[in-house]
Formats: structure tokens, C-alpha cells, sequence
């Protein structure tokens, strides 16, 4: 169950990385081939929005060519490999960026989501851990610490990342889905199905 709930999780972390990257740009670009960066970009965003990871990434891959310091298509890159559970992949574009642009809290924590996805927890926790003392306020950072932690079997420290996650997120049903998974997973079955009524009306409710 937890490694379904991990790769669940990871599926709508990417995919919301690649739709949030992509659907920034303009209107579609009317060309049959795409032949410059912008089109290549453009079609690679077309195809993500209508769900074919497989392609944008395709189309991403040749607007890097064109322009290989263009992090954000890296990272949206990155975002269709590990929607295809290609995360060895995913890894190298994140790596590629965190070298050039250490800076970029976003990267490293999607790479702490990446490493929880492969079950490298140690290295998700470190990732996680890192972005946290950058940014004490982020709740999706507490998560991926969490399930790193979990991961760990350090259940009481799972817990308590995952009460401070929702404490900065009160909103998100999936805080509440992954601790209800954590407390399944220790057979704790009222605190279980507590969180997942409560992340089942957050759901519904947005």
C-alpha cells in the first residue's frame, strides 16, 4: 500500500511541475513541425496537457538541444521522466540543475520526492531535511521528510513532520492520505481512518 501511496504521491507532484512550467507560455503555435526552441517548447507542453508525458518529454529533450542551459524545460523534463517512473533520468536532469543553480529550493525538494519515489529514503531525507532549514515553512518538504522517515520505519519522527506539514497546510488532502498510510502502516486503524475521512471531504470539497 505505502509504495502505491509513494508513487501516487510523486505522479501529481510531477505531473503539477510540468503543467505549472508549461502552461505559462502562449497560445499554440501554428506549425506542422515544430523546427525552433519556443516550438519545440510549445509542442512539448501541448502533449503534457493532454496527459502524454512520453512526448513532451520528447519535445523537451529537443528544446534542451537547442538551448542546453534552459533549466525550467530540464525541470519539466525531469517532471515527465518521473511521471514514467524513469527516475534515473529524472535524477540526472535534477542533478544538472542543482549543479548550475544550487539555489533552487523547488528542484531539491521534487529531488527528495524523486529519491522517496526510487525508496532511497536516506537520500529523500537529506534532500527534504535541507530544503527545511532553508525554508522552515514549507509543508511539502516536511512530507517528503516524513515518508522519508517512514520509509526509515522512524514512525514517531514520520508522525511529527507530517503534523507540522499539516499544520502549514491545513487544506491539503494529501498530508492527510500519506499519514493515514503511515498510521495504517503501524496498526494504528482509528487514527488510519480518521485522516482518511478527513482527507476524503478535503478532497471533495476543492
Amino acid at each position: 500500500m505505502k509504495n502505491k501511496l509513494f508513487k501516487n504521491s510523486l505522479f501529481h507532484a510531477a505531473a503539477g511541475i510540468v503543467l505549472g512550467l508549461t502552461l505559462c507560455f502562449s497560445a499554440a503555435i501554428a506549425q506542422t513541425t515544430p523546427q525552433t526552441h519556443d516550438e519545440f517548447v510549445q509542442a512539448g507542453k501541448e502533449a503534457a496537457t493532454k496527459g502524454d508525458f512520453k512526448t513532451a518529454a520528447k519535445w523537451y529533450s529537443k528544446a534542451i538541444d537547442v538551448r542546453p542551459d534552459d533549466y525550467d524545460m530540464m525541470f519539466a523534463r525531469a517532471g515527465c521522466y518521473t511521471v514514467l517512473e524513469k527516475y534515473d533520468e529524472a535524477l540526472k536532469d535534477l542533478n544538472t540543475i542543482l549543479k548550475a543553480r544550487p539555489d533552487l529550493v523547488g528542484v531539491l525538494r521534487f529531488r527528495a520526492q524523486v529519491y522517496n519515489g526510487k525508496t532511497d529514503w536516506k537520500k529523500g531525507f537529506q534532500d527534504a531535511d535541507a530544503v527545511i532549514k532553508l525554508v522552515p515553512e514549507d509543508a511539502d518538504a516536511y512530507q517528503a521528510r516524513g515518508l522519508a522517515q517512514a520509509g526509515m520505519k522512524k514512525y514517531p519522527e514520520a508522525e511529527a513532520d507530517l503534523a507540522i506539514a499539516i499544520r502549514l497546510a491545513p487544506r491539503s488532502h494529501t498530508n492527510y492520505t500519506v499519514r493515514s498510510a503511515i498510521y495504517a502502516e503501524q496498526g494504528k486503524a482509528a487514527q488510519a481512518q480518521a485522516d482518511k475521512l478527513t482527507a476524503e471531504r478535503l478532497k471533495g470539497s476543492q
